[in-house]
């Protein structure tokens, strides 16, 4: 097995994408290590990609394509500024409530960043903002999407735990909220600090048009999570309503899409789904050589035998969790160790649910820490911080982040109250 994981991280060094570099690993072991056929890894990659919830995440990415070119992204700017107006330090909370606004179509992390950090930071460095702090907000605050629904880290949770796509939506609302207040609790601090300038006053009038111009957009969320959790429609039908909700919105409603960008916005969201979907597929083959070479019981013995008690085991969890995201990508992560993790939680029993959202949030750390974290990258180049300025300034949001993530851990009912009052009909 070390030498399944260090050719791993010998390809990563080399700069293979970690979607083959999980694949050529597996490949690499399975014909010098054992006595298996190669067809096994095409076979666990075909089988890895194979699951009908994985069908949602084509649909939510396009969505969120969408909702960029359609340059809703932008009309909800519009209304977040005239409804937030005068507070110091009040462009920080309008990317922060813009991102959690778009999270609520697309679930993506890096869609989130790229669309808002490119019309934010040149705004806030304009006002008086330093780009490097309006670059570690934006990166901070897009973590918001992947936790709350629809998340396409919980639809990977989902496809690997077996557990229900919309309960994972539903447990991630709360925390998803709360990790938005505690950033716009720290952007605040940070604001009377720095002497951040204060926004703009705007009258009802102004915030009324802008209202009904985002109206359409605020209504996209509504249907898309309403359809959810009213058990009408599974999360992959969402995604569809969310995709024909999107162009009615772009082509007739606002009249900013026209057909001829709907090629170039077919192509991005193929790449980004391509990408995940290699991704899920190389880490699948890795888990499986991984778990076909630990026994399941020899790893409740391991924790058995390090402690007794659950937030002792919780705590240990989301130290790994933290650390393998500072080398690995979240989905990686997820597909490879979910599997080998639901033995030990059914025997301290923390219910699967609960740990999808502590996951996914570790998980969201991982995006924000050097040397792999995607988001930092993203930013990086949407702003032209360098990746010192934006760690440097990252500090505020890594300890509120790590402060969230525990009390999701020790507080379950955060994750579990939505839940267990309206999860019955969710599918």
């Amino acid at each position: 097995m070390e030498v399944l994981i260090g050719s791993m991280l010998l390809f990563l060094l080399i700069g293979i994408p970690i979607g083959y570099a999980l694949g050529l690993s597996s490949l690499l072991y399975v014909v010098v290590y054992t006595d298996l056929s190669p067809m096994i890894v095409a076979q666990r990659i075909a089988v890895g990609s194979d699951s009908m919830v994985l069908l949602a995440l084509p649909f939510f990415l396009l969505a969120g394509e969408i909702m960029n070119r359609a340059k809703i992204t932008e009309r909800l700017t519009t209304f977040a500024l005239a409804l937030i107006g005068p507070p110091r330090g009040g462009l920080s909370f309008v990317v922060i409530l813009v991102n959690v606004l778009i999270a609520m179509v697309s679930g993506a992390a890096i869609a989130s960043a790229a669309a808002v950090g490119k019309t934010m930071v040149p705004m806030m460095e304009k006002k008086g903002y330093d780009r490097g702090y309006a670059s570690a907000l934006n990166a901070a605050a897009a973590t918001v999407g992947p936790v709350v629904p629809p998340s396409v880290g919980f639809i990977i949770y989902a496809s690997v735990s077996g557990t229900s796509v919309g309960k994972l939506f539903l447990a991630g609302a709360i925390p998803g909220l709360l990790m938005a207040a505690t950033m716009i609790g720290v952007s605040a601090v940070v604001a009377y600090r720095k002497g951040h300038p204060a926004g703009e006053r705007h009258n009802w009038a102004t915030i009324r048009t802008s209202f009904w111009s985002a109206l359409p957009a605020l209504l996209m969320p509504v249907v898309i999570l309403g359809g959810i959790f009213g058990g009408i429609v599974t999360p992959t039908e969402a995604g569809a309503v969310a995709v024909a909700y999107g162009l009615i919105a772009g082509l007739f409603i606002y009249r900013s899409l026209k057909l001829r960008d709907l090629p170039k916005i077919l192509f991005q969201a193929t790449k980004q789904t391509s990408s995940i979907m290699i991704i899920i597929a190389g880490a699948a083959c890795f888990g499986f050589l991984i778990a076909r070479e630990l026994d399941g019981n020899a790893i409740v013995d391991l924790f058995s035998s390090l402690t007794q008690q659950r937030w002792v085991l919780l705590l240990m969890l989301i130290g790994v969790i933290l650390v393998l995201g500072m080398f690995m990508e979240g989905g990686s992560i997820m597909i490879i160790l979910t599997p080998l993790l639901m033995p030990v939680l059914a025997v301290y029993q923390v219910d699967a649910i609960h740990f999808g959202v502590i996951f996914q949030v570790a998980i969201m750390i991982g995006l924000l820490t050097p040397p792999v974290g995607m988001l930092l990258f993203v930013i990086s180049g949407v702003s032209g911080s360098s990746l010192t300025q934006i760690v440097r300034n990252m500090w505020p949001f890594y300890l509120a982040m790590f402060g969230v993530v525990i009390l999701i851990a020790f507080v379950p009912g955060l994750s579990l109250w939505l839940v267990e009052a309206l999860g019955e009909g969710v599918k």
